[in-house]
């Protein structure tokens, strides 16, 4: 099991900033939900099952030999703040980490690949890819799931498809989901009609951690919700034109601020930078905010001493159990607080484009 203090050294390569509309879109995720066609789902299975569960899917995963420079951390042998370090990492989910035991997560060294073994169901497949890259996105998650279906058998029934522990992902089994970065919908008190607008076309919006989670930096998950009746094209067309509507109302949005108080945002990217260079102490969420500021500033064109891999990064390593791994140690919400702050001045000093 590698040490999970090697992660904190280097950040995932969905952070990276590239892709299509990286000042918008941090990452692109496909999602598969797989089965095992002998075995109960979760909400039934056993913990010997689980076992079972894992040592297949594992052997399984080392044999394709499709994940580059794997890992495999069982949650139930690492302590809880290394469980909610991969929470925020985005490698597992709050489901996972309640009740550990006979549960893990198998992925590639730059994180952009990952399969959870014993979630809601047996397997969740997912690639992350950095910008708005549906097409990679998916053809390596398809390839994955292909490559592990000609070894496992999975629960399939026609005429509905893939058989999962939800309801509401039988069928493909796939959701597909991008974080976004709309400051603009939320200047312009859009979020609602979004909202709604999204749930007419069987997509819906969430904060950063998925579904439950809390809005931080006004960073939100747009997730598919279509999966029964439809192809993979479908999807993949359906999902597009979703994500091209977002843009263009951000865009818009972004438009009309720009010309309407064009001096009030360039001055709140001003102070937003003046706080991080200088905070004594630094709540995550505040922090989150700042960046937000500055990212639509960078966007604007307002600032040019910084990248939007940077931006990525501070927001990502200003999580809570991020800064204690950094720091190397359990820390109270204030001295968090103290070295957040730290972090990010001495992030912004050194890091420039």
């Amino acid at each position: 099991m590698p040490d999970i203090q090697e992660l904190i050294e280097k950040p995932p390569g969905w952070l990276s900033g590239e892709g299509k509309y990286p000042e918008m879109v941090l990452s692109t995720r496909v999602r598969i939900a797989r089965n095992l066609k002998k075995f109960p789902f979760n909400v039934k299975s056993k913990e010997a099952e689980r076992e079972e569960i894992l040592l297949i899917v594992k052997e399984a995963l080392d044999n394709i030999g499709i994940v580059e420079n794997p890992y495999y951390i069982r949650l139930d042998q690492i302590g809880k703040k290394d469980r909610d370090f991969l929470i925020e990492r985005h490698l597992t989910t709050f489901d996972m980490v309640r009740d550990p035991a006979g549960r893990g997560i198998y992925f590639s060294s730059d994180e952009t690949t990952n399969v959870m073994i014993n979630e809601e169901d047996h397997l969740r497949i997912s690639v992350i890819m950095p910008g708005f890259n549906l097409k990679e996105a998916f053809e390596r998650a398809t390839l994955l799931d292909e490559k592990l279906g000609e070894i496992l058998e999975y629960a399939f029934m026609e005429p509905f498809g893939y058989l999962t522990s939800c309801p509401t992902n039988v069928g493909l089994g796939i959701r597909i989901s991008v974080l976004m970065h709309l400051p603009g919908v939320i200047i312009n008190k859009n979020l609602k009609s979004l909202a709604d607008n999204l749930n007419l076309v069987r997509a819906t919006i969430r904060g950063l951690y998925g579904e439950g989670s809390e809005i931080v930096g006004n960073i939100f998950q747009i997730s598919s919700t279509l999966t029964l009746g439809i192809s993979e094209q479908e999807l993949l067309e359906k999902f597009n034109e979703v994500i091209d509507s977002v843009i263009e109302l951000e865009k818009g949005a972004r438009e009309e601020i720009y010309k309407k108080m064009k001096d009030l945002i360039e001055d709140k990217t001003y102070r937003s930078l003046a706080i991080l260079q200088s905070a004594r102490l630094l709540s995550f969420k505040e922090a989150a905010n700042h960046f937000s500021a500055l990212r639509l500033g960078l966007a604007y064109g307002f600032i040019l001493d910084y990248s939007v891999k940077t931006l990525n990064e501070l927001l990502f390593y200003s999580q809570p159990v991020h800064i204690q791994k950094l720091i190397g140690k359990d820390l109270t919400p204030d001295e968090r607080d103290k070295y957040r702050a730290s972090y990010v001045k001495a992030k912004l000093s050194s890091v420039k484009n």
